[in-house]
C-alpha cells in the first residue's frame, strides 16, 4: 500500500470515526472501503472506457446514413471532405 494525505471536513472526519468505531475498524479501513467500492461503482456505471466512443451517433440530423459495402468509400471521402479544411463542407458559409 501508498501512503497519502487527504482533506476533509471536520464533520465528515467524525462520522468516519463513529463509524470505525461502531464495527471495530480503523478509521483508513473505513476509508479503503468506501474508496473501493466508489471506484468499483464508476468502472461498473459506464461501460463504454472511451469517452469519445459516446459521441458516435450525435450528429443528429446532419448524420447522413452511408453505406460503403460497394467498396466507394474513398470516393465519397474524395467528393465529400475538404482537402484544404478536412472536414465536409455544404457550402461556402462553412469555410468563411
Amino acid at each position: 500500500m501508498i501512503r497519502t494525505t487527504i482533506m476533509a471536513e471536520e464533520e465528515l472526519l467524525y462520522k468516519i470515526d463513529q463509524i470505525a468505531r461502531r464495527k471495530g475498524m480503523s478509521k483508513a479501513a473505513i476509508i479503503r472501503e468506501a474508496l473501493l467500492e466508489y471506484v468499483v461503482e464508476e468502472e461498473t456505471s459506464d461501460p463504454v472506457a472511451d469517452p469519445l466512443v459516446r459521441l458516435i451517433g450525435l450528429a443528429g440530423e446532419w448524420a447522413v446514413p452511408t453505406d460503403f459495402s460497394d467498396g466507394k468509400d474513398e470516393e465519397y471521402i474524395q467528393e465529400t471532405i475538404h482537402p484544404l479544411y478536412g472536414f465536409a463542407v455544404r457550402d461556402e458559409e462553412d469555410i468563411r
